[in-house]
């Protein structure tokens, strides 16, 4: 009777060995997540505040014209592949999106599978809203789809 009890304990102590390691591995792929989305919100967030301070705040139509520039292709609308009008790599908002996708000189840097048609700028102005949406999509190693990460502020 006692050996049955022992293999009865031994079994129930390796389930719940292989439920915490099961946990561990779970944990492990979700704070590697956590960190990409972390990063890509920062990303945004400076691509957010580059462009409030880049523009001309003269006059209305001039913060108008001057945030419009500052679009980055703005017409796709198929989900992590975006087209349009793209910023220079030279300017400071097309380094932050270089560095976003692994392109700086620290490749440490940049979201895992991002590319240059996964980058996204929309200015809308009208009446004079200036509302940016910046939209970031990546694939992580272990991701089946690309994420995305978006964020909106107005710039007055």
């Amino acid at each position: 009777m006692m050996l049955i009890e022992a293999m009865v304990s031994i079994l129930l102590l390796m389930l719940g060995i292989l439920g915490i390691a099961g946990l561990t591995v779970k944990s492990t792929a979700l704070s590697g997540q956590a960190q990409y989305r972390t990063e890509a919100g920062m990303y945004a967030a400076q691509i957010i505040q580059l462009m409030s301070l880049s523009v001309d705040r003269s006059s209305p139509s001039a913060l108008t014209q001057s945030l419009a520039a500052l679009a980055h292709q703005a017409e796709g609308t198929e989900r992590c592949s975006y087209s349009g009008s793209e910023l220079s790599d030279s300017s400071e908002l097309g380094k932050v999106l270089k560095a976003a996708r692994g392109e700086s000189a620290n490749t440490l840097v940049g979201l895992p599978g991002a590319t240059a048609s996964g980058q996204q700028v929309v200015v809308e102005t009208d009446n004079h809203l200036n509302r940016v949406t910046v939209r970031l999509c990546w694939q992580g190693p272990s991701d089946a789809a690309k994420r995305i990460y978006e964020i909106q502020a107005f710039v007055h």
